[in-house]
């Protein structure tokens, strides 16, 4: 019987040793007790949002009108499966995806979500201290993408690019380049110094979790 239950930690484990077995993701999960759809939503999850998508979600996210008629647009224009749809536009699964098609098919509205405020889907003009701001309130301050486009009115996607973006070559590459701002190759060598001196201060926080995936990691590129 499969577990109702998993920690990130022991999802990240599960992964990193699927990954390395060799096996067919559906004899995998069989031996672990999981179902394969689980073990691929996990995949999904961890591959778009790193650790913070194996995490459970600690509350109910609120979804706009706009972006559930997306959604619905985007399957039935055959962008994509209701998994690989709900994965692009930051769904948790494909369930969701899914009650939204059959409302529009069924010829209910979709309406949003009860909340006072919802994530746009709309791309927002921001300037080069907000979108460093974004990144350090959902690494510095522990939030979801989905808060962080609630709480600086941006789109899911600007606020998850920019995270991503961060995190693979630093603050700097956040620059506008479309001369609004100081283009990157602009930027002197005390600006970089002390951009990456605010995003080191802003990861400590994240120090701990990241050291015990990285150990975790590390043991099991030993084993292989």
């Amino acid at each position: 019987m499969s577990r109702s239950k998993f920690t990130a930690l022991e999802k990240f484990n599960l992964l990193k040793d699927y990954q390395q077995s060799g096996l067919p993701r559906a004899t995998y999960a069989r031996q672990h007790g999981i179902g394969q759809n689980t073990l691929r939503r996990w995949l999904m999850r961890y591959q778009r949002d790193g650790i913070e998508g194996l995490e459970e979600a600690k509350k109910n996210i609120h979804y706009s009108k706009e972006l559930k008629h997306t959604v619905v647009f985007a399957y039935l224009n055959g962008e994509g499966t209701l998994e690989e749809v709900a994965n692009k536009y930051g769904l948790r699964n494909s369930t969701q995806a899914k009650v939204w098609v059959d409302k529009y098919n069924g010829d209910k509205p979709l309406t949003a979500s009860p909340s006072r405020k919802q994530v746009p889907t709309m791309r927002k003009k921001t300037t080069f201290e907000e979108r460093i701001e974004v990144v350090e309130y959902v690494v510095k301050h522990k939030h979801s993408y989905t808060e962080a486009a609630e709480h600086f009115q941006v789109s899911y996607q600007q606020a998850r690019s920019w995270v991503l973006k961060a995190k693979d070559g630093g603050y700097e590459v956040l620059v506008d380049n479309r001369g609004h701002h100081k283009d990157e190759s602009e930027l002197t060598d005390l600006d970089k110094a002390n951009l990456r001196i605010r995003q080191l201060e802003a990861e400590l926080k994240d120090k701990e979790l990241v050291e015990q995936f990285a150990k975790k990691l590390l043991e099991l590129q030993r084993k292989g």
